[in-house]
């Protein structure tokens, strides 16, 4: 019996620091929220002038311009959130969204396109759960608000673009 509430004791102590790391490694601080949105933001903007360049079906062009005007509008919101919360935004992409990107620019033709669309599915999926993250538990202000207004558009770009990879 003992060795059972041990193991037991020893269960929930790994899932309680489990739990610890996942919410520290979530955003939910105003200057990590606006770092990794933006750098989301960026990623999309780029990902998609490379798809109006090298895309060749017609829906990953519309897709593509669609995310320009919506990521184009969006970064301008996040900017303004973020000066009123008083936090700096990222310039830049970090690593791995340098990786990603360059992964796509190695690509052309019949190739190009798949890869697009599989990195938006992915892209939107990790926007929509920073999103959801910072709107349930981040600070109250600028960027709060801007979360929760930005969800529903993000959440419909993933379905469209889930939409245009289902067969």
């Amino acid at each position: 019996m003992r060795t059972v509430n041990i193991t037991l004791a020893a269960i929930m102590l790994c899932f309680v620091s489990i739990q610890a790391v996942s919410a520290q490694t979530k955003p939910t601080e105003p200057q990590e929220f606006a770092r990794k949105m933006s750098m989301s933001n960026l990623f999309e903007l780029k990902s998609a002038e490379l798809a109006r360049q090298r895309g060749e079906g017609r829906q990953v062009l519309e897709f593509a311009e669609r995310m320009l005007a919506d990521h184009a509008r969006a970064g301008k919101e996040l900017a303004e959130a973020a000066r009123k919360d008083g936090v700096e935004l990222s310039q830049s992409l970090d690593k791995a969204g340098q990786e990603r990107l360059a992964a796509l620019q190695a690509l052309n033709g019949a190739t190009f396109d798949p890869a697009y669309l599989s990195s938006q599915v992915t892209a939107h999926e990790d926007a929509l759960e920073l999103l959801k993250t910072y709107a349930e538990r981040g600070e109250a202000g600028a960027l709060k608000t801007f979360a929760e207004s930005a969800y529903p558009t993000v959440r419909t770009h993933l379905l469209q673009v889930q939409s245009i990879t289902s067969p």
